[in-house]
């Protein structure tokens, strides 16, 4: 931890990698996103769905 601190604060700008994967360019091009990125998405309203008959008995 000690040498990453000394690597991060001698870097010009120094900084910890991005890891996140929806910022990774090889999977953005397989279409492999973030999980939360994908639950966030089927979350939203979908304004052409079906609507369902319930039938209350």
């Amino acid at each position: 931890m000690v040498l990453l601190s000394i690597k991060l604060l001698v870097k010009k700008q120094g900084r910890f990698p991005n890891t996140h994967i929806g910022h990774s360019p090889a999977m953005r091009k397989r279409g492999i996103t973030c999980v939360q990125s994908m639950d966030f998405a089927e979350r939203q309203e979908n304004p052409h769905r079906i609507q369902e008959k319930r039938s209350d008995k």
